[in-house]
């Protein structure tokens, strides 16, 4: 793809049309979320001028959008780090079975110490689950980044933060006959994931907002007195909403990216003995160590 054609389409994906206001020379205004993705938090919207001739650049004080130029590296780095859908599966044989038999029986002994359990036989089935990579940025006088990765099941809705090392995934899908049928829309496993962060986000600890507002009220109080004998109260004004957006705490959560994965699950037949007997189905979920009883 030529470069003009990419930045062209870049700017059609994010709904807006650059205007070309000399020959080679063109306009487009974007907002302050763009900006920051483009430039950095602290960036501010605002009109954009580029061109793709490094003499018009030159001439007009235009941005060039070249080959190894600033401007084009920010957009092409914008676009790769966009949520990305993509489909893999873990290999059933990450686990070992007979090892997993083991946990299960021991898990049924302890819970149900009176009742003899038997295993009669299991299948591999595989569960869909969305994989997301999310980064949380803490912002206030600094900033500090962390890389988050959340599993949600498409069947259970249940959502774990696990790590997968990526090299014992498989790209692709497995066999559709193994796999369980999803229940949950990816918009509804993204609004789980969104419940979840913010009741963890409740009980985390709150000690670097509460230092940075403690200091944001300093600043305020220090401007306040500085402009308390300004005939513009409009600067004092201004200049408080400049120090808010600069300085109050505050969390960004952003998906990175997301997967499609389908992981291993395993289903026991098994006969329960206790005033009588019973065949029950047990499914074991290898990810999160947890099994129901059916």
């Amino acid at each position: 793809m030529e470069i003009p054609e990419l930045v062209f389409q870049f700017f059609k994906l994010c709904k807006l049309t650059p205007i070309e206001i000399r020959k080679g020379i063109y306009q487009v205004h974007i907002d302050d979320q763009l900006a920051k993705e483009l430039d950095g938090w602290r960036a501010k919207g605002g009109l954009l001028q580029f061109t793709f001739d490094k003499k018009l650049a030159e001439t007009y004080g235009a941005e060039l959008l070249s080959q190894g130029s600033y401007r084009l590296d920010s957009i092409v780095r914008l676009i790769r780090k966009q949520a990305i859908l993509s489909c893999g599966y873990l290999p059933h044989d990450v686990f070992y079975e007979p090892e997993i038999q083991n946990k299960i029986m021991e898990k049924l002994r302890i819970q149900h110490p009176f009742t003899r359990w038997y295993i009669l036989d299991h299948q591999l089935r595989y569960g869909p689950y969305l994989w997301f990579t999310v980064r949380f940025t803490y912002l206030t006088y600094e900033k500090r980044e962390e890389i988050r990765k959340f599993l949600v099941d498409l069947v259970s809705g249940r959502v774990l933060n696990y790590e997968i090392p990526a090299d014992l995934l498989k790209p692709g899908t497995c066999d559709s006959n193994l796999c369980y049928q999803r229940r949950l829309s990816y918009k509804q496993a993204y609004q789980r994931l969104q419940q979840l962060v913010i009741e963890e986000l409740k009980y985390t600890d709150a000690s670097w907002a509460i230092q940075a507002n403690a200091k944001l009220e300093q600043e305020r109080v220090q401007l306040e007195q500085f402009f308390r004998d300004s005939p513009n109260p409009e600067q004092l004004q201004r200049r408080l909403e400049e120090l808010m957006n600069r300085a109050k705490p505050r969390v960004q959560i952003r998906p990175l990216r997301a997967a499609l994965l389908y992981m291993p699950k395993l289903e026991y037949r098994v006969m329960r003995v206790d005033t009588e007997e019973k065949i029950n189905r047990i499914t074991y979920d290898p990810v999160s160590s947890q099994y129901e009883i059916s």
